[in-house]
């Protein structure tokens, strides 16, 4: 039937999609590895390396930014971890991201430093209003544009991370394990 309905070719590429995220993968485990160090039992930013916390920094931000723009970045716990992503972004030389990063700081904080405490960032930083039909803040379509910058990669951040994390080693005890 499923020949009949055009539907093999789909289900073959289905199949082989699902035995291809059962493969290991050294950069997915590196993360999780973070993540959990991070945020799991005893865990915390501050136990990690330097170029971990560059890492996973830099990682925080870009993901948010993806998953739902600058203000979710702020908004979110990644929030905290601004300082080290505006390292990261430097020492990674993605001057764009960087930028673009800094603009958005601007336009929700001013001239304060969001804070690391999330409560306090939420206190200070600009918020959407709880009211659904309210016209959209102008702060809020400049944040947008931002966005969209950022969203076209212009440093190609992906790949700067990835040879970041070769580059200073982070990735070697991944390849080691479980290939």
């Amino acid at each position: 039937m499923a020949c009949k309905q055009g539907i093999r070719e789909s289900i073959e590429e289905s199949k082989a999609f699902y035995e291809k995220q059962k493969e290991y993968d050294p950069y997915s485990e590196l993360w999780s590895s973070l993540v959990g160090r991070v945020h799991g039992d005893n865990g915390a930013f501050d136990n990690l390396s330097k170029p971990e916390k560059i890492y996973f920094a830099v990682s925080c931000l870009d993901g948010e930014v993806y998953n739902g723009g600058m203000h979710q970045f702020f908004s979110n716990s990644s929030g905290e971890f601004y300082a080290e992503a505006i390292e990261g972004l430097t020492l990674l030389e993605a001057t764009e991201s960087l930028s673009l990063l800094r603009c958005a700081t601007k336009i929700l904080f001013g001239d304060a430093f969001p804070p690391k405490d999330r409560q306090q960032r939420w206190a200070l930083m600009k918020q959407y209003s709880d009211y659904e039909n309210e016209p959209m803040p102008e702060w809020s379509m400049e944040l947008e544009k931002i966005d969209r910058q950022y969203w076209k990669d212009p440093d190609d951040l992906g790949d700067l991370l990835i040879n970041y994390v070769e580059e200073s080693g982070l990735i070697q005890p991944f390849y080691a394990t479980n290939k």
